[in-house]
């Protein structure tokens, strides 16, 4: 008994670093990528400049793997540091104008810009963690609130909700729920995506569950223009 408790409480242990290896390994490896054409031109170029034994650890795997990784980290950073200036802004705003004339492309593109800006932390105090009606009116499941927008008809304002899957979030739902179905939830988006990653077993003490009432003053949502 004493040897599969041990065994548990290893697993339990370990798999907190696991997992965090296995992100950091995903991100290492996708840098070395992309930096590694640098990489190899540096071990090409500089590597018949040096004695044999530089020359031999210039062109090892390991060593095009942490200058692929460092490159590519520069190359990030440059591009962060342009970014944030006039000059890069407007070369930025040069390389989308391109992209514009390329229909799928500019697709993917402007979609993608658009979630990651939508899930980036503003500076107004909006409330973007919400539970809604999944998959039936007994259930609650946790979303993120993406914007609010009118019904043609009636006019009732909707909801836009991404619900991610559980333990993976990188997959999910998008639902068009009525807002006031939209149960506001007093958690961060970092809370609530622990919550989901570890499903359910890192989480707050207390929920709110129910639906606000008719009284209830309407939490304020995320709105963007049509």
């Amino acid at each position: 008994m004493n040897i599969q408790q041990n065994l548990i409480a290893g697993v339990l242990t370990i798999l907190p670093l696991a997992a965090v290896w296995f992100v950091l390994k995903l991100i290492f490896d996708a840098l070395s990528y992309f930096g590694s054409p640098w990489a190899e031109w540096t071990a090409l170029n500089v590597g018949p400049l040096l004695p044999g034994f530089l020359a031999r650890a210039l062109a090892s795997p390991l060593f095009l793997y942490v200058i692929g990784t460092a490159f590519a980290l520069l190359l990030l950073y440059a591009i962060g540091a342009l970014a944030t200036r006039v000059v890069g802004q407007q070369l930025l705003a040069g390389f989308e104008a391109l992209l514009e004339k390329v229909p799928f492309v500019h697709m993917i593109y402007s979609s993608t810009k658009k979630v990651i800006a939508a899930l980036q932390p503003k500076a107004e105090n909006v409330q973007r963690v919400v539970l809604i009606d999944f998959p039936n009116a007994d259930m609650r499941a946790i979303g993120f609130a993406m914007r609010t927008f009118r019904e043609t008809t009636t006019g009732i304002e909707l909801t836009a909700v991404f619900v991610p899957t559980a333990p993976n979030p990188t997959s999910g739902y998008l639902e068009i729920v009525p807002s006031d179905r939209v149960i506001a939830v007093d958690m961060t988006a970092d809370q609530a995506m622990a919550m989901i990653v570890s499903g359910g077993v890192v989480g707050p003490d207390s929920i709110t569950y129910l639906h606000r009432t008719p009284e209830a003053k309407p939490a304020e949502l995320p709105k963007t223009g049509t």
